[in-house]
């Protein structure tokens, strides 16, 4: 469950000289300036704004924004852009670009891998498999010779590519007995293409 939504935070206090519109008494009423941020599991993920409320001391009056007679909301206004916006309502932006960063240079990695495992395959391989209509599946190494990799394709698919952890924990029993060839040329293009997602080595 993802637990979302708004929260508010005190950027600025001030006691202004302006009379409590309710009880007349002046220097009584604090100025106070909030700034809202969205969060995502209350991590701040970026300020959306902000509000005020006023408070008389004497009566304790209190009054939002809207409320306000025209003078206090002047009073908010001036004491609003003195108030900057923190730097921290936006770390939760800064945290998913990372993690998008970090994405990004592990698949990277992981391709960068698997263009030189094709080139070298051994008995025992297993490369991860995405098929043409979204499955996903995986083929063992059979036997190398020279140019040629012939290889078992496992007999069960699943609709994640999470799920391939489960296909692999099947076993060598769950591989067909019937074995295919493929050069290194064609395992190369099919890693290319997105095809072989992932190799896993002995």
């Amino acid at each position: 469950m993802i637990v979302y939504g708004t929260r508010s935070k005190e950027l600025a206090k001030e006691i202004i000289s302006d009379k409590c519109p309710n009880c007349g008494t002046q220097h009584s009423i604090d100025m106070h300036v909030f700034q809202k941020y969205a969060h995502i599991f209350w991590i701040p993920v970026f300020p959306i704004g902000k509000t005020g409320v006023s408070q008389c001391d004497q009566c304790k009056q209190v009054l939002k924004l809207n409320q306000m007679p025209e003078p206090l909301k002047n009073t908010y206004e001036n004491l609003k852009s003195q108030a900057k916006t923190p730097v921290w309502t936006f770390s939760g932006l800064a945290v998913f670009a990372g993690l998008i960063i970090i994405a990004f240079i592990s698949g990277r990695q992981k391709d960068e891998k698997n263009a030189k495992l094709i080139l070298t395959p051994h008995k025992g391989d297993v490369f991860d498999i995405k098929t043409k209509n979204n499955q996903y599946t995986t083929y063992k190494v059979e036997e190398v010779q020279g140019d040629s990799v012939f290889i078992r394709t496992n007999n069960y698919e699943t609709n994640k590519e999470t799920g391939i952890a489960e296909l692999k924990e099947k076993g060598d029993s769950a591989y067909s007995e019937d074995i295919y060839g493929f050069s290194k040329k064609e395992l190369k293009q099919m890693v290319d293409k997105g095809e072989i997602i992932d190799i896993s080595t002995k």
